[in-house]
């Protein structure tokens, strides 16, 4: 194990000490120490995680809790593994949007998704009621609205809401910085829980006149809504979104859930 592996282990090693409790599977703690490590920003995306026969050198732990722990935390989306060059905190560092849920448009290719360029053009709390009130039973409700570029193609106007108490991230980021944020990452920092379950529908809207204007089409366009409900954990509602997509050539690829790594999958 290198020096860069063993101040990992060694991280891991202080943090399993604040988890390990009586009547905790030591798997579970294992999972529950690195995924606060992932979501405090300690271990940033793309870091090199040691092997598993590495991990069982300097851990108290057998290789069979190991892989266990592991394996949960793949499922969960807080890391990956790569055929050949190891296991790796999920997501790659610096760049604007990784591996979007929503918008997977596939490509020529058949095998990837068109590039998401986000723009943030508005964030206000939400002063009336809608479905998202129901699906997020919170005293307050903040909206982000952003503009997502679609390769160069075509634009989709997107609507977050959430509750800026439970994801302060969201009231509290600067907008220039926000907008370079994975919003799925952000959840997972603000919760240390991943996306688990949606709820996906989709119906024909004519736009909003400011909507057009936003994504670049005639006033009155009619297009595709897609309204989205997203839990973490055991079914606790964490946001409710409404993406608004122009008429185009291209497939959407609907997520399953929130672990589903789309076409890498495959």
């Amino acid at each position: 194990m290198d020096q860069d592996q063993a101040s990992i282990g060694a991280d891991l090693q202080r943090r399993l000490d604040h988890y390990v409790r009586p009547g905790i599977p030591k798997y579970m703690a294992m999972r529950d120490a690195i995924a606060h490590a992932v979501a405090d920003g300690s271990w940033v995306p793309g870091l090199r995680l040691p092997t598993e026969v590495e991990w069982a050198a300097t851990l108290p732990l057998s290789i069979g809790t190991i892989q266990r722990a592991l394996r949960m935390l793949v499922d969960e989306g807080i890391i990956v593994r790569q055929q050949g060059s190891g296991t790796f905190v999920a997501g790659q560092p610096d760049e604007s949007m990784h591996a979007p849920l929503h918008c997977r448009f596939i490509d020529d290719s058949g095998t990837g998704y068109l590039p998401v360029y986000p723009k943030i053009v508005d964030r206000h709390d939400v002063k009336e009621p809608g479905p998202w009130t129901d699906h997020l039973r919170c005293p307050r409700t903040l909206c982000i609205e952003r503009v997502l570029a679609i390769g160069d193609e075509f634009s989709v106007f997107s609507r977050f809401y959430a509750d800026p108490q439970r994801l302060s991230a969201f009231q509290s980021l600067p907008l220039k910085k926000l907008a370079n944020e994975n919003f799925k990452e952000l959840i997972m920092r603000d919760t240390a829980q991943a996306i688990g379950r949606m709820d996906q529908y989709l119906s024909a809207r004519r736009f909003e006149a400011p909507i057009c204007k936003a994504i670049g089409v005639r006033s009155g366009t009619c297009g595709q809504r897609l309204d989205i409900r997203a839990y973490v954990g055991k079914g606790s509602p964490v946001y409710y979104q409404e993406l608004f997509i122009p008429p185009n050539e291209r497939v959407l690829h609907l997520a399953r859930d929130g672990r589903d790594r789309g076409l890498a999958e495959g």
